[in-house]
């Protein structure tokens, strides 16, 4: 039901009977009452008209609405305040506690067998210098050591008219012994060895002979 402001507002407020809280406060007394008067000698005095007690007018509460996040509830069943009442009691502080869902179950581990190794990162180094030979007459120079990290061995004669003997013996070299190396060639002689080499001039003369040694390293 709809209401003004002024709904409640003027209101008589009764006598009261006096001698009580309720008659204190708007008044009353034995003194005006009516005939006779309580005073001797006196007379009936007019009492006061009733006053108009204000009050603050108040409007009807609106109606609950059930039909908001009832989530499946006919709403004809309780109030949505009535369902949060129910869910955490009334006027009680409910802490929170938060709830987890189980941990997921370990990956059943799957044997595995490695039927061929990945190749290991090599790195290759060339090591290139030259040396001047003695004559046939003097002694053999070694113009490479033994090393098992070397791949290869390159030898060019820089000579323009004596030729180069080499081997992997000193004694080789005798008497024109060993592996010939010619001035003529204009290109590397490649030798796979990691085994020493001596050199020494074919003739009289002294020949200048380049070496570059190649290694190769697992990194």
């Amino acid at each position: 039901m709809s209401t003004g402001r002024a709904r409640g507002k003027h209101i008589p407020r009764g006598l009261g009977t006096a001698g009580t809280p309720e008659g204190d406060g708007i008044g009353a007394s034995d003194r005006m009452s009516a005939d006779p008067s309580p005073i001797p000698g006196g007379r009936v005095h007019l009492q006061n008209p009733p006053t108009i007690r204000q009050r603050t007018p108040v409007p009807d509460s609106p109606p609950e609405i059930k039909d908001i996040n009832a989530h499946g509830v006919m709403p004809e069943d309780h109030t949505a305040r009535e369902r949060a009442d129910f869910m955490r009691g009334p006027n009680a502080v409910h802490p929170i506690t938060p709830t987890y869902d189980a941990p997921a179950a370990d990956p059943v581990p799957v044997p595995v067998r490695i039927v061929q190794d990945r190749s290991p990162a090599v790195l290759r180094t060339a090591a290139p210098h030259s040396i001047t030979l003695q004559a046939s007459t003097g002694e053999p120079v070694r113009v490479a050591g033994r090393d098992f990290d070397r791949v290869r061995v390159l030898l060019l004669n820089e000579s323009t008219s004596s030729d180069i003997r080499f081997a992997t013996d000193v004694r080789d070299l005798t008497n024109g012994g060993g592996a010939l190396l010619p001035w003529p060639t204009n290109s590397y002689l490649a030798l796979h060895t990691q085994d020493e080499l001596f050199a020494i001039s074919a003739d009289s003369g002294t020949p200048k002979i380049s070496i570059v040694q190649e290694f190769e390293q697992s990194w």
